[in-house]
């Protein structure tokens, strides 16, 4: 088994190091047609249910073009609530799933430009890894947990439509990027829905960060369930979901898990535990 392991980096103007590696690590492994697993080291991947996580390769100014990186936020809020991460790259993304066998899915957010009509209208990879990504996903019935960007991408995946640019000609105050780490509107959700059931709440506040939003005039298999008091789409299920924790959430709620929010722990145990209900029945142990 050819594993590569991340590493932690500091990069300029980076407030924490980040999970890294080089591009030309896993593509010289490719050319000889080795497929690796990308793990973290250090942790015991026995018997935890593995959730599959996309690395970022943006063009940053901030980090080596080069690099395939991962806030670490991400990766402590997977590990404490008891899952094991295994991380994946833009090529031969059904591969290394196939090698990886994931429990679980992970669609994070990031820094890329989004498809906004349909899932394959664009050649660039980070796209196209998140659509793989989703297919597998449907396919083997996976927990999917979707992020921001990634709840974006699943959306449009399902048909969804999106709107860019919310936060131009806002008052700073109504603004949805603010600061990451701090609660900062409030979201109603849909009594009966999953996240509803999850955190026992119809009334949660959250923090935010984008400036990309769902469409709920156009929203085909998706069903929102939760949305700020100006309108917009933060919670979305679906009509027909292919497992029994299928979530996308617009806020970060693994910044908020860093610092002690209840609601983003619950999200992540309840996520992690139907990753780990997964693993059971195809292992049977």
């Amino acid at each position: 088994m050819d594993i590569i392991y991340l590493r932690r980096i500091n990069y300029p103007h980076e407030n924490v190091p980040l999970w890294a590696i080089t591009a030309e690590e896993v593509e010289n492994l490719f050319s000889q047609g080795i497929t690796p697993q990308i793990r973290l080291p250090d942790l015991d991947y026995t018997n935890k249910p593995r959730i599959a996580v996309i690395l970022a390769q943006d063009k940053h100014p901030d980090r080596e073009k080069e690099d395939y990186t991962i806030f670490p936020d991400y990766v402590d809020a997977i590990v404490a609530s008891g899952g094991a991460p295994v991380f994946i790259v833009y090529d031969y993304v059904y591969r290394q799933l196939e090698l990886t066998l994931p429990d679980g899915m992970m669609l994070i957010g990031g820094n890329f430009r989004l498809v906004k009509k349909h899932p394959h209208a664009t050649w660039e990879r980070r796209p196209h890894a998140y659509v793989r990504m989703i297919k597998y996903a449907m396919q083997n019935n996976l927990p999917t947990f979707a992020i921001c960007g990634g709840m974006q991408m699943l959306g449009v995946y399902k048909g969804c439509g999106v709107q860019t640019e919310i936060n131009k000609n806002v008052l700073p105050e109504r603004s949805h990027l603010q600061k990451p780490y701090e609660l900062s509107h409030s979201i109603t959700l849909q009594k009966g829905s999953l996240i509803n059931r999850i955190l026992c709440q119809e009334k949660i506040r959250v923090n935010s960060c984008h400036n990309t939003v769902l469409l709920e005039n156009k929203r085909s298999d998706c069903l929102v369930v939760g949305k700020t008091d100006d309108g917009i789409v933060e919670a979305v299920e679906h009509a027909h979901p292919w497992s029994d924790f299928v979530l996308s959430v617009q806020w970060h709620p693994e910044r908020l898990f860093k610092i002690g929010d209840e609601n983003a722990k619950a999200l992540f145990a309840a996520f992690i535990s139907a990753a780990n209900e997964y693993h059971k029945k195809i292992t049977g142990c």
